[in-house]
């Protein structure tokens, strides 16, 4: 089962940023290690999806919405993970874009 998320290029910036803390962590319990596990994953495939956006220069296109498909157990995680570090994110719009992200995720697993 596949979990298709639309997100704007601020919306993957700012995931990507918060995803970078999972290299921080230290796991000590098998969720911690579970979410780790996953967290190198979707902080790997959201970093290319990143460039990527930098490199077209598609980053200031602000409408276009970019296609990130996520099997169900990566998608389940993103959202626990987003929960767990949005605290870290110190600026107002990348909370909220983070918050979006978080919301589309649990209409889609729900």
């Amino acid at each position: 089962m596949k979990v298709e998320l639309k997100l704007t290029p601020d919306s993957i910036v700012a995931v990507n940023q918060l995803l970078q803390n999972i290299y921080e962590l230290t796991a000590t319990s098998k969720h911690e290690k579970v979410y780790r596990s996953i967290g190198f994953e979707l902080a790997d495939k959201f970093d290319s999806k990143a460039k990527s956006l930098i490199k077209k220069t598609s980053l200031f296109d602000t409408k276009k919405k970019h296609k990130i498909t996520l099997k169900f157990h990566e998608a389940w995680a993103l959202e626990i993970i987003l929960n767990n570090f949005k605290t870290l994110v110190s600026d107002h719009y990348s909370l909220f874009r983070v918050n979006l992200v978080i919301d589309d995720l649990n209409q889609k697993l729900a």
